[in-house]
């Protein structure tokens, strides 16, 4: 595993970069908005959003519509933390935000920066009349996993998901409410969640770039002579010897007061024989009933997942 070098807090915006930069250059075409550290210590997005939006100013490509990169959790990613308060992916619903527009004084932090969220969500919605938004929140995980990619089970997010070539994990946003993914997909905006390898990994970064360029070229927002397609393309498709279909079938919910530990060696999409030790909760042992695949196995302090179970579909 390759660290790179953690983002500079005195650097830090909520606006990563758009393209085109001047709204004379633009042009007809849907809005693309990326995400990235939604959790705090996930700057792989950031970092890739960053790339993708200085070779774009560079290499002046002509776009149809708009790309817009904003970080999720500013003051979260500041400070190197998954949260300060809440879980900022598991706050963002319709109705939270609802109640956000009328307090005059938030009273935590999380709260806030959703509300900054719905605030650009809403001025994108008011300029893109009659064109489509699509997203992609941009992820990372504190256990070893190949990229992979989670979608809510709607039919046109699904569509544009399988552009990317990469296992797909369906239904998450059945077992954890409150995804920042899913609050925009219930707004009607079509798009996915990335996750793109470890925490601290540099790869991470390449594959989050790579998934981005790939999605400029199936919005029709980019043609596929404008970059080396071929290149993301295979560096996204080598990088798992999975290419499966999976839905979600369990969640380990961990209230605050618990005490959890993943049994050590476990990877995102490890396969789990019966009579298998997974985990302990509170001192007691978490044995595997059945044979499946663990998925987004907990290693980290912050965080109410212990894990979850996925199964091919």
């Amino acid at each position: 595993m390759t660290n790179y070098q953690k983002i500079d807090p005195s650097r830090l915006k909520r606006i990563i970069g758009e393209y085109p930069e001047d709204q004379l250059d633009q042009t007809s075409g849907p809005f693309f908005l990326v995400s990235g550290a939604v959790h705090g210590n996930e700057p792989s997005g950031v970092l890739a959003v960053e790339r993708v939006i200085s070779k774009l100013i560079k290499e002046k490509p002509k776009m149809k519509g708009k790309i817009l990169g904003v970080v999720g959790n500013l003051t979260a990613l500041a400070h190197n933390v998954r949260m300060i308060d809440q879980d900022l992916n598991r706050v963002c619903t319709p109705e939270l935000a609802e109640v956000l527009k009328k307090e005059e004084n938030i009273d935590f932090q999380e709260g806030i920066e959703f509300h900054e969220l719905v605030l650009i969500i809403e001025k994108l919605e008011k300029d893109s009349i009659q064109k489509e938004i699509f997203f992609m929140d941009l992820h990372t995980t504190s256990s070893v996993t190949i990229p992979y990619v989670s979608v809510n089970k709607k039919e046109a997010n699904f569509e544009f998901a399988k552009e990317i070539p990469l296992p797909l994990v369906k239904g998450i946003e059945q077992f954890i409410p409150g995804h920042f993914d899913h609050f925009l997909t219930q707004r009607g905006h079509i798009g996915f969640t990335m996750e793109a390898g470890q925490h601290d990994d540099s790869k991470s970064v390449d594959f989050h770039e790579a998934a981005i360029w790939i999605a400029l070229i199936h919005t029709g927002m980019l043609k596929r002579t404008d970059i080396d397609y071929d290149y993301y393309y295979h560096l996204l498709k080598k990088s798992s010897p999975i290419q499966e279909e999976f839905e979600v079938i369990y969640r380990l919910d961990l209230k605050s007061d618990q005490e959890f530990t993943m049994e050590p060696g476990f990877e995102n999409f490890s396969h789990v024989k019966p009579g298998q030790l997974l985990a302990k909760l509170d001192g007691e042992k978490i044995i595997a009933d059945d044979e499946f695949r663990v998925f987004l196995p907990l290693y980290q302090k912050q965080g109410s997942d212990g894990f979850f179970i996925v199964k091919s579909t």
